[in-house]
Parts: structure tokens; sequence; C-alpha cells
């Protein structure tokens, strides 16, 4: 089941990461149906089944105390811990946006899929942060509050957008942030929000619901 839920909250950020930049989908989905493809196709599958293998237990470092160590936690002993840890790791890391500025998209996204998991994880960190819970309480119903800068002020509603979306309005509002924001920003905004909808549905589906 877990395995399951890691599956599915991978193809929902390769999802938006595509769809958000408008990235082409075409030239790989229609890839199987050409020619070349169809001729190779035994060949291929010869090198797909020498490389397939089943995944070994794999120890888990200890997990530093940031939003969502607890999911980690819950692949302890699968190989999924280890890459679950390694990617937020290095999205916490990552200089380009303020990490009160990608707790505050998480949040967001968390509220709007009603994830009772993650909420409360996401809201400690924003304290540690020095967010206060009024403040938060107040961006998580209006999108908005006095105490958000700029780039915060963007990112939130962008963040909400990418819970339920249509493609080409959401692809808009990323057109428009690209005027607003740095190259590096925007990338890192996308991969948040993408990155934030598939652990929320992930959490949601195999952490346990008592707090």
């Amino acid at each position: 089941m877990k395995e399951i839920a890691f599956t599915a909250a991978l193809t929902d950020f390769n999802n938006r990461a595509h769809t958000i930049p408008a990235i082409p989908a075409y030239p790989i989905e229609s890839m199987p149906d050409r020619l070349y493809v169809r001729l190779l196709r035994p060949l291929l599958g010869l090198i797909v089944k020498r490389h397939r293998y089943r995944g070994r237990p794999t120890v888990l470092d200890p997990v530093p105390p940031y939003a969502y160590g607890r999911l980690v936690e819950t692949y302890a002993g699968s190989p999924i811990g280890a890459i679950l840890a390694r990617t937020l790791a290095e999205m916490w890391a990552s200089p380009h946006l303020t990490r009160r500025c990608k707790l505050l998209m998480i949040a967001v996204i968390a509220r709007g899929l009603g994830c009772e998991v993650c909420a409360p994880e996401v809201s400690e960190a924003l304290r540690r942060e020095g967010l206060k819970e009024s403040t938060l309480a107040q961006v998580l119903t209006h999108l908005d509050a006095p105490e958000l800068d700029d780039i915060e002020r963007l990112l939130v509603p962008f963040a909400r957008e990418t819970i339920w979306y249509e493609p080409a309005p959401l692809q808009r509002r990323a057109r428009m942030l690209r005027d607003r924001l740095s190259g590096p920003q925007l990338l890192e905004a996308i991969g948040v929000a993408s990155l934030a909808n598939g652990l929320c549905r992930m959490g949601a589906t195999v952490m346990d619901h008592k707090i």
C-alpha cells in the first residue's frame, strides 16, 4: 500500500511539474507508437527485464526535525524513505525561496486537500519560523495577510490553484509569475507546489491520523 501511494504521489508530482510550465507531453506519450520503437520492442523488453530488481531493506538515517519528517519515518526500512528524506532536505536547503514561503505554500495545499495529518506538522514548522497562529489562520482563510512579503503574496494563491486545476488558467498564472520572479524562483515554486500536492496525498493515505 505504501509503495502504491508513493507511485501515485510521484505521478502527481510529474503531472504538475510538466503541466504548469507547459512542457509538451505528446512526444513522450507517442513514443511507444513510433515505428523504430515498435521494431526495437523485443530488445527493449529484454533490457528492461535485466535491470528490473526488487528493493532491499534500507536503513534510514535520523530524520531532521522538519515538516514531513513523520512521513519519512513511515517509510523506514524501505528505499523510498531515503529518497524522501533526501528530496525534502534538498528542498528545504534550496536558497531561491525562503523556508517560510515554502511552508506557507504547503500549508495552503494541505488545507485545500483536508490533510489532517500534514497540517499540524506544517503549522508547527511555521511557528518555529516566527509566524503567528493568527496570521496563518488568515492566510489559510483569505490567501493573504499583512505580514506576507511580496513573493509570498504571489505564491500563496498560486499554490492554492495547483490543487484542482484547469491546465490553461494555471499556465497563464505561471506566465504572470514569470514576469515577477526570477527563473530559479519560479522553478522552485513549481517544484514546491508539485511536491506538496504529492506529499499531502501520500501522507493522507499512509500515515496514522491520530496526532
